[in-house]
């Protein structure tokens, strides 16, 4: 049995591959095959791929009670809670989002071009929209921001050597 954990990474993985595979068109329907072959394999699940513009933007997948969608975007998540501030620092590359029976949902952001102090910026943030947080530094190479609000998490993982990191947002009520 495939742990939840590694299937979103296979999943993630897959994703992204198919980003940047799918060149036209006329490629879609392939491609889109492909990872709905690829996506049964590693879940046993029947999935629906769909990708959406010509440079492979967008890229979504629903199963039984789920919808993925992975987008190449600058741009912060406009369904994001407002109980979430908005992490202005960096450059945001894609996002994850993915939603579920029962009001579970997960947004994952990729970003670059960040350091410690916007970890420390954004944990302020956080704090004064009442969200309890730790920091964990790694010495000088990265570390994680948590945070918990009510059913709501948040798990910064970043890189200080990279300058990337990601952040994720739940909901497990």
């Amino acid at each position: 049995m495939v742990s939840e954990k590694r299937l979103i990474g296979i999943m993630v993985t897959i994703l992204t591959l198919s980003l940047f595979l799918v060149n036209s068109c006329s490629q879609q329907n392939s491609e889109e095959k492909m990872a709905e072959k690829a996506l049964k394999l590693a879940t046993g699940k029947d999935v629906d791929v769909k990708i959406q513009g010509d440079k492979a933007q967008k890229v979504q997948i629903e199963q039984k009670g789920s919808k993925t969608e992975m987008t190449e975007t600058t741009v912060w998540p406009s369904e994001m809670i407002k109980d979430v501030p908005q992490f202005t620092a960096g450059k945001i590359q894609r996002v994850v989002k993915t939603i579920e029976e029962r009001g579970i949902w997960t947004f994952n952001i990729y970003l670059a071009d960040i350091n410690g102090d916007d970890i420390n910026s954004y944990a302020g943030a956080l704090k004064e929209k009442g969200w309890k947080t730790n920091i964990i530094q790694m010495g000088d190479k990265g570390g994680s921001l948590n945070g918990e609000k009510g059913t709501m998490g948040i798990n910064f993982m970043y890189s200080l050597e990279r300058k990337d990191g990601m952040l994720a947002v739940f909901n497990r009520p």
